[in-house]
């Protein structure tokens, strides 16, 4: 958390150093900067991207940084202003850009918080990386997805590309899904220079239905072992 140093620093130079945006060290992307720029110029709804896991993690930070920094706030104006007078115009134009500010924080955090995937996954095979975000894994096995509804109609085919392309794909494993059935596993040759897998059983139940009405699909992948996707 960043620190008040008291020496030679007024309270006013404290307050405004902890609220800057534009502060040194763990301060937000580039991208975050520029889009809190265009936040504060313009009260029009702002574009807000895709987070990184780093920017997601300053972002639970700052969450903290920011309650004590609205505290410290309080307790520097109630000394400022004790009888509770009106601010200043220019104080005023200020709390206006810091409202601007406040507003696209939340929506960054609130982004960051819808996109998080709860899920822990376990590698299927030993070069599999489960770490992957969902937009990740999608990204890197879109061509499986799409292989996937070969046969169906088109209009199926389109469903599933747009939701690729939306990020709206539902990932489970498929040890979570009742009538999933199979139970990929994967053996290694002497010498770790190759590999099978065994474990194939027919979906049953709603699984089956969905799969066969070209409403989802049941893949095995190195990063995911068996998933049940769904759009």
């Amino acid at each position: 958390m960043s620190s008040i140093s008291a020496t030679n620093v007024s309270t006013s130079n404290a307050l405004a150093s902890l609220l800057n945006p534009t502060m040194s060290g763990d301060s937000l992307p580039a991208v975050a900067s520029a889009r809190s720029d265009a936040g504060m110029a313009s009260s029009d709804p702002v574009d807000v991207v895709d987070l990184s896991d780093r920017a997601k993690q300053i972002l639970a930070r700052a969450t903290f940084e920011r309650a004590a920094a609205d505290k410290l706030s309080a307790q520097v104006q109630s000394m400022q202003d004790p009888e509770g007078k009106s601010a200043a115009p220019d104080s005023q134009a200020g709390n206006s850009q810091a409202s601007n500010g406040a507003s696209l924080f939340d929506k960054l955090r609130g982004r960051a918080q819808d996109s998080g995937n709860d899920t822990e996954w376990t590698a299927g095979a030993r070069a599999g990386d489960p770490s992957l975000s969902d937009a990740e894994f999608t990204a890197k096995h879109k061509a499986g997805l799409l292989g996937a509804l070969v046969g169906f109609p088109a209009e199926k085919q389109q469903a599933l590309e747009a939701a690729i392309n939306n990020g709206t794909l539902k990932f489970q494993k498929g040890t979570d899904v009742e009538g999933y059935n199979t139970r990929t596993t994967v053996t290694y040759t002497v010498g770790g220079q190759g590999m099978s897998t065994s474990g194939y059983r027919p979906a049953t139940g709603a699984a089956k239905e969905a799969i066969d009405a070209g409403n989802a699909i049941a893949l095995w992948t190195e990063d995911r072992g068996d998933v049940f996707v769904t759009w």
